[in-house]
C-alpha cells in the first residue's frame, strides 16, 4: 500500500532569532557562553547558518540516534 505524503508543520521555537553577520561579529567568548537562543545568521534577509549552544546540537544528535 502506498503511503500518503504526511505535510509536517513546522516547529516554531520562540527561542529563535535572526540576525545578520554584523551581530555575529559583534559576540565575544562570554556572550557565546551565556547564549540562550538559536541564532539564524542572514544576510540580505537570506539565511546562512544556524548558530546553538554545542549542548543543544549534543541533544539533537541524539534525538536522531533513538529514532534510527
Amino acid at each position: 500500500m502506498a503511503k500518503a505524503n504526511q505535510v509536517s508543520l513546522p516547529y516554531v521555537d520562540p527561542s529563535v532569532q535572526h540576525v545578520g553577520v554584523t551581530k555575529l561579529r559583534a559576540l565575544n567568548v562570554a556572550q557565546l557562553r551565556d547564549l540562550d537562543k538559536t541564532l539564524v545568521i542572514q544576510d540580505n534577509d537570506k539565511p546562512l547558518a544556524v548558530l546553538l549552544r554545542f549542548d543543544h546540537f549534543m541533544a539533537m544528535q541524539e534525538q536522531i540516534r533513538e529514532k534510527e
